[in-house]
Parts: structure tokens; C-alpha cells; sequence
């Protein structure tokens, strides 16, 4: 559920109520849904693997606006027995 503040924050708060229902939010990141996913998931203990992948991106060169370096990975208790966690 981590990502639900962020449909919230990234513009879709007037669908939130839609989450989970046909035609409404998926209850995930979803690169289609929004300019703001960079990723799309499909379960949770993602938030590691991301993390990582985003460093990776960023020491590789990759395009970053200035002061937007860090990759912080947030992680919920239903994520730790899964993924990168386990």
C-alpha cells in the first residue's frame, strides 16, 4: 500500500476511490497509469530492487536533475519475508 500516498501526491487523488475497481487505479505502480511511475509492479518487495536500480542508473550516468541523486527504498512489514529483504 505504499503506493497510495503516492497516487495522492502525484495528481490522482480525485480516482483514490476507484483503486482496485475495473477501468479504475491499479493498486500498484503502473507506467501507463501515470508519468509519475517510473516502474511498473505487480506485487510488493519491490522497494529494494527499485532502490538499487535507480542508483545503478544514476552511477551509470544517467540523466538527474540537479539535487535528486538519492535513492531511498521504503519498506513495509509485509515486505520483509520477500525479495531483496529475504
Amino acid at each position: 500500500h505504499q503506493c497510495y500516498p503516492h497516487k495522492i501526491l502525484t495528481g490522482r487523488r480525485d480516482r483514490i476511490r476507484t483503486l482496485r475497481m475495473k477501468d479504475g487505479l491499479s493498486g500498484f505502480t503502473k507506467r501507463s497509469e501515470s508519468p509519475y511511475d517510473p516502474f511498473g509492479a505487480a506485487h510488493s518487495s519491490t522497494s529494494i530492487s527499485a532502490a538499487l536500480g535507480f542508483a545503478v542508473a544514476r552511477d551509470l550516468g544517467g540523466v538527474i536533475p540537479e539535487g535528486n541523486g538519492d535513492a531511498i527504498a521504503v519498506i513495509g512489514d509485509g515486505s520483509m519475508s520477500a525479495g531483496m529483504a529475504f
